[in-house]
């Protein structure tokens, strides 16, 4: 048993040598440290006002009864109080308590939870509370239709937000033992964006929209479920039985290995609706690009460019269409370093030059980062839109995440 493991492990450091690291997993862009942020700075004059609306709000509650619709305005202007003053815990209880109200008067279903909603997911976006957000965005999610057709955009919207807290989590977890529950995120994210591509009365926008978060979870399946199903000794006998289906091949075995060619559906059908979405035909590059069929995504590289030639001038980590996005409200604000690097006409980063920002210029950086680097596949600059150069520098402010 002791040798067998020693070699799962050798095995495992093996698959994941064999994939690259998607950009956006572990390193962001610079801007990345302003996005997602609001302020729970406390205001220490607001609690006293907090106090007394609170005292109001029980009096009035003592006098209408404790489910009297006309709590509901009262209660909510409550809580964004509580928010302002920093009373993250108290502003969450009082919209909770809203929204209890709302159900009593309305029902389970009532569009009157929503603006009470967004007032807790801003909530959780101040407190770094996910788990709270995701929750939250799940249930909005459902309140507003779980996705299912005739499509608004309100409701498209709440989906989106939904599926990019959810991929957010899926990026720290570990994924062993949830094989069930990742087949059915991926079957009902799947379902929604095949049907929103293909309902007339939705724009080619939301098409986009919705493509571009499953690729991006195509490419965090690739490189999660590397290590688990991609080595050929790793035999079906040695899995988990709940990664089975009724089928006699492992369901998500079956999904990972034909992920390039649902990669490809997916900027297919979005190119077929609309044939002028130039990130969508770059997307589908750095899609062959990333699995190393060169010359496919090498045709598709000229063609984007011949229109827009500025964006090919330098090289850029994969995958620029679309870069997975995090949740900066959720992580410690990570790293920010100046990246200095060479390009090679196959994507091979070298000459790898760190140095941290607002640090001392003898401050080292760690080696962790540097591999990383050397882990990431990059789209090369291209001259006169036709070949790759054979070597090009890109300079960049990135934050790689602790």
């Amino acid at each position: 048993m002791k040798r067998f493991l020693i070699a799962l492990g050798w095995l495992s450091g093996l698959a994941y040598a064999d994939t690259p690291l998607p950009f956006g997993l572990d390193i962001q862009a610079r801007d990345w440290i302003e996005s997602n942020v609001v302020s729970a700075d406390a205001d220490i004059s607001g609690l006293a006002d907090l106090d007394q609306a609170i005292d109001a709000l029980n009096a009035k509650e003592r006098e209408l009864g404790p489910y009297h619709p006309d709590l509901i305005p009262l209660t909510v202007a409550t809580a964004k109080l509580a928010t302002d003053a920093g009373a993250l815990a108290r502003a969450e209880r009082l919209y909770d308590r809203a929204l209890h109200t709302v159900r009593v008067n309305d029902g389970l279903y009532g569009d009157q939870q929503l603006p009470i909603l967004r007032g807790l997911l801003d909530l959780y976006l101040a407190s770094g509370d996910r788990e709270g957000f995701e929750k939250r965005a799940e249930y909005q999610f459902r309140l507003l239709g779980s996705g299912l057709p005739p499509f608004n955009a309100a409701e498209l919207a709440a989906a989106g937000e939904f599926f990019d807290v959810t991929l957010d989590a899926l990026m720290d977890a570990r994924w062993e033992g949830r094989a069930r529950e990742l087949l059915r995120f991926h079957d009902r994210f799947d379902t929604l964006t095949e049907s929103v591509c293909a309902d007339p009365d939705v724009g080619p926008a939301w098409c986009q929209f919705f493509s571009f978060r499953l690729i991006r979870f195509y490419y965090l399946l690739e490189y999660k479920l590397d290590v688990f199903v991609d080595d050929p000794r790793f035999e079906p006998r040695f899995g988990s039985p709940d990664w089975d289906s009724m089928e006699r091949e492992p369901r998500m075995e079956a999904l990972q290995r034909r992920l390039f060619q649902q990669g490809e559906v997916v900027f297919d059908r979005l190119l077929a609706i609309d044939p002028g979405a130039h990130d969508g035909l770059v997307g589908l590059a750095d899609w062959h690009w990333f699995y190393q069929k060169r010359t496919a995504a090498t045709r598709l590289y000229r063609e984007a460019c011949r229109s827009r030639p500025g964006r090919f001038s330098l090289p850029a980590p994969l995958p620029e269409y679309p870069t997975l996005s995090r949740y900066r409200a959720f992580r410690n604000s990570g790293t920010a370093v100046n990246v200095t690097l060479q390009v090679n006409e196959r994507g091979a980063p070298s000459d790898i030059v760190l140095s941290l920002i607002d640090a001392a210029p003898d401050t080292g950086t760690p080696v962790s980062m540097r591999r990383k680097l050397r882990e990431t596949r990059f789209r090369p600059a291209f001259d006169d839109c036709e070949s790759p150069s054979s070597m090009s520098e890109l300079n960049a402010q990135w934050v790689f995440l602790d």
